[in-house]
């Protein structure tokens, strides 16, 4: 009886626990767990660049131990215990994504949800095509060691994860520290009491998806891992934890306001008093005299466990303001002292004086109508992924501003730290994005935007991005995401920043009510101009309009020439900056990181890998493949396009007689005496005569006349006579070496003159049959065929010159952009339409030595007639000339106008002078 009883019993509970943990919802699957014991998000008190020389900063990065499971059940469920052994486990370099170091599959896709779309949940059964099916969240668990120097032995130790992709548990020495997501932010842990002296193991179960990835529907690599620094941070008991420098000029922008904001934590066990703060300022005045301040504020009592604030003040007289244009910065270090003048703790960082405001439906800095000249970045590496070493960043900002952007977008997400650093000093305009896109849903939707079960993971990665980059003068506009929802949520993100930071104008393209910019993305030309003049009460700025996918980015001077004829249209942001090709082996191995895993280069081996080169599904193909420059970063063609058009100096030609141009100054604060000017004539582009001139006197947002020498060159020449005008630096910059062209122009003086073919005293012979012509002279002869007006032949002393024959062509094969844009229904009549010609008259004629074949056809596909003339001389000259005469004005548009032409492979040399030397399209012409 007793033992019937003690089964039951067994029986019971175990249905109980088992029902329990039924019930049990994972932390990754909730959206009211978004961290368990992080620290609240901060500023950091340390310079990126600086942390490697930082004796109170200890880098993690380096070879952990790896394991790779599928999902979450298979995951090995206690190695973070002290017991558990990992010497046969993987290596992996951290920060890195792990799917690039040969774990797991990598998935490009735009916004489709790549796992079954059942928030919060993320491991239902999805498509079983999806990579997803069999990869149900994949799950890598870390394992590292670390010792703690001898002098933090009486340190608050915190542990900070700059980004984890997506969500993520931490142990030390077998005991739980904490949970995280929000996985483009830091995750910090104050660890003090779980470490001790001698080794420390540390140990992170990364979680590939989490409920936040419902908010990270960015168009990017699906990728995962600790692809950002690990450090240890350390700092006294009683400490800095967060401050906020503002340095605001007057209206007269003759002086600047500074305030230091600072937040002070006691850790230790008892009350702390008798301390004080002081603030150094250093820098360089206007007028260049040296700026060096230092004032002080006393700190009120801070009791154990608690947190106190104040505010430190000052005046920067006559200061230089910081802009793109003039990136000057001051050095701020603020010092934590107690009453015997020791130094208890400090922080430190550079900021800028500056202005951002809107005044009715204008956008000022530093009282300066602006115009943002701007690109959208990933971060994106063809080897790394996700982690973009210092090189890298640095390499991209040279481009960036030897292409003349003054403005990036971090999309959709907050970058590594350190490109805030390095945009303040390069002198950048950056749009800061909060991690938050729910475009699977739909953009503007109210799913996520305004259910309440999602609030508090919007505003928290509202609160993470402004508190981390608070004190970087480069960031103007605090943007609440991407492609996102509509609704509470969205207000309650503005309603938070607001609160945080006034200084700075807040953005959003899906609720625009609380967005002090007004966004429209992907406008035509006169739609743009159209919604600037309907627009009275905001801004407007385009968060992505040009499309740059394949040989694209056409019609950019007719955006700008709106753009700059509307003081209310802001500017706009090129979609987008990198290629996010992947370096793959064409034999299909995993992928690995190389010895240098920081190199650009393709090697023979690899390939640029896009969407479903992995076989991860679903996929968008090479919808990822869309950069202004390469993966290796690389220009392209439209790269120079984009220099051209927002060159900052513009050059009009006003008379070809006297030679006398209008120079005009689209800086927004640098007048042009900082930039050396050059002309150059070019006689069918052969330099034949150049100069200097001067533009000193023509200040920011001005035009002057300047009349240049003159051309010496013949009146009875026929060559094409071109000015070209160039700005260049006067000294070297941090992007670009002293002469860097900045800006340039090329006008035509005297246009070619085009000569006919001339008779001579050596006869041509025509010869005639029923399918072809021949036009035969001492060494040449053309033949060509009747039906479709083609040169099939071309013999040079009884060698043949031609591998294919010499015919109209029309067709340009569509980039990637024009196949989605409807190019090939629009356009398609014009593929065959030389095929399909019909020759309605032959004419041959010989007049003074020069035989003519002309051939009078019809394009019956198109409905248009087109002529063929073909003429040559005795010497074996060759003129050919082509007209096309539309029947009406309602005929497609001519992809190409033209003809095509094979040549022996062996002809390996070409001379060309026309517009180049880079490859262009009809709407892309800038560069002659």
């Amino acid at each position: 009886m007793n033992t019937k009883l003690t089964l039951i019993f067994c029986f019971f509970a175990l249905f109980l626990v088992n029902k329990i943990e039924a019930q049990t919802i994972n932390d990754w699957e909730n959206p009211n767990v978004n961290g368990i014991n992080k620290e609240k998000p901060h500023a950091y008190g340390f310079l990126a660049e600086e942390k490697a020389n930082n004796p109170m900063v200890r880098s993690l990065n380096g070879i952990w131990k790896f394991h790779w499971s599928p999902n979450p059940q298979s995951r090995p469920l206690d190695f973070y215990s002290e017991g558990f052994s990992t010497e046969k486990w993987d290596n992996i370099l951290v920060p890195g994504n792990w799917e690039l170091q040969g774990f797991g599959i990598p998935i490009y896709i735009n916004f489709t949800y790549p796992f079954k779309q059942d928030f919060p949940k993320i491991t239902s059964e999805p498509d079983k095509r999806f990579t997803s099916f069999l990869e149900r969240n994949p799950v890598g668990s870390y394992y590292t060691t670390f010792t703690i120097p001898e002098n933090w032995s009486d340190k608050q130790v915190f542990l900070n994860f700059g980004g984890v992709q997506s969500a993520m548990y931490v142990w030390i020495n077998g005991k739980k520290v904490g949970y995280s997501e929000n996985s483009m932010s830091p995750a910090e842990f104050d660890i003090t009491k779980y470490i001790h002296k001698g080794e420390n193991k540390l140990a992170v179960e990364v979680y590939k998806w989490c409920d936040g990835s419902y908010l990270e529907d960015q168009d990017m690599w699906r990728l995962s891992g600790i692809f950002r620094d690990v450090d240890l941070i350390a700092c006294s008991k009683t400490f800095i934890s967060d401050f906020f420098v503002k340095a605001v000029p007057d209206n007269s922008f003759g002086n600047a306001n500074v305030s230091v904001n600072l937040n002070i934590d006691n850790r230790s066990v008892q009350n702390i008093s008798g301390l004080y703060a002081e603030a150094e300022v250093s820098g360089f005045s206007a007028q260049g005299e040296m700026v060096d301040l230092s004032f002080t504020g006393k700190v009120p009592v801070v009791q154990k466990s608690k947190q106190v604030s104040l505010e430190l003040k000052s005046l920067i007289k006559q200061p230089r303001l910081w802009s793109a244009e003039t990136p000057d910065l001051y050095h701020l270090t603020v010092k934590l002292k107690n009453n015997k003048k020791e130094l208890i703790d400090k922080a430190e960082c550079y900021f800028g004086v500056r202005k951002i405001e809107v005044r009715v439906d204008v956008f000022y800095v530093n009282g300066k109508a602006v115009k943002l000249k701007g690109v959208n970045r990933h971060e994106q590496h063809p080897r790394t992924g996700k982690h973009v070493s210092r090189n890298t960043m640095i390499h991209d900002l040279e481009l960036m501003k030897q292409a003349n952007i003054n403005m990036v977008r971090t999309c959709h997400y907050p970058d590594d730290p350190l490109f805030y650093e390095l945009c303040d000093e390069y002198g950048i305009y950056v749009m800061d994005e909060a991690n938050q896109e729910s475009h699977g849903y739909g953009i503007g939707n109210k799913e996520m935007g305004d259910n309440p079960v999602w609030e508090k993971s919007h505003v928290e990665r509202a609160v993470s991005l402004v508190q981390r980059d608070k004190n970087h003068p480069c960031v103007i506009f605090w943007s609440l995401g991407n492609e996102g929802g509509h609704g509470q949520n969205l207000i309650a993100m503005a309603d938070t920043i607001k609160k945080l930071d006034s200084s700075r104008l807040i953005y959003s393209d899906t609720q625009r009510d609380v967005s002090a910019i007004y966004d429209e993305g992907y406008l035509h030309p006169a739609d743009l101009k159209n919604l600037g003049e309907k627009i009275k009460d905001k801004p407007v700025f385009m968060r992505e309009y040009a499309h740059v996918m394949g040989n694209s980015g056409g019609n950019l001077k007719e955006y700008w020439d709106v753009i700059y004829a509307d003081s209310s249209l802001t500017g706009a942001a090129i979609w987008e900056w990198v290629d996010q090709g992947l370096a793959k082996k064409k034999d299909g191995s995993p992928l690995k990181l190389s010895e240098h895993p920081d190199d650009y280069r393709l090697n023979d081996n690899e390939f640029w890998a896009y969407g479903g080169d992995f076989g991860d599904k679903p996929n968008d193909g090479n919808f990822c493949i869309k950069g202004l420059v390469s993966s290796d970063r690389k220009p392209y063609p439209h790269y120079f396009e984009v220099q051209k058009v927002y060159q900052p100096v513009v050059f009009k030609l006003l008379n070809d007689k006297d030679i006398t141009i209008v120079v005009t100054n689209h800086f927004d604060f640098l007048p042009l005496r900082n930039f050396d000017f050059e002309y150059e004539y070019t006689s069918n582009g052969k330099s034949m005569q150049k100069g200097m001139f001067r533009c000193d006197s023509i200040l920011p947002g001005t035009s002057s006349n300047i009349m240049l020498p003159s051309p010496q060159v013949a009146d009875t020449t026929s060559a094409e006579v071109c000015l070209s005008i160039y700005a260049k630096l006067k000294s070297a910059t941090l992007w670009a070496e002293e002469g860097f062209c900045i800006a340039r122009e090329q006008f035509v003086i005297r246009p070619y003159l085009y000569a006919k073919v001339s008779p001579t005293e050596k006869q041509v012979i025509i010869n005639e049959s029923p399918s072809q012509i021949e036009l035969k002279t001492e060494k040449m002869s053309f033949t060509f065929d009747r039906k479709n007006g083609s040169l099939v032949s071309w013999k040079a002393n009884q060698q043949e010159l031609l591998k294919g024959k010499l015919e109209p062509y029309f067709w340009k094969t569509p980039n990637d952009n024009q196949k989605h844009g409807g190019y090939m229904k629009e356009l398609g009549n014009w593929r065959k339409a030389s095929e399909n010609s019909v020759v309605k008259n032959v004419a041959i004629s010989i007049q003074g030595n020069v035989a003519s074949v002309k051939f009078e056809m019809n394009l019956p596909t198109i409905g248009a007639n087109y002529t063929l003339n073909y003429q040559v001389n005795g010497n074996g000259k060759l003129q050919v000339e082509a007209m096309y005469v539309p029947f009406n004005d309602t005929i497609p548009l001519i992809p190409k106008f033209g003809m095509r032409v094979r040549v022996p492979e062996e002809y390996s040399t070409i001379d060309w002078y026309g517009r180049g030397p880079f490859e262009i399209i009809p709407t892309g012409k800038q560069l002659r």
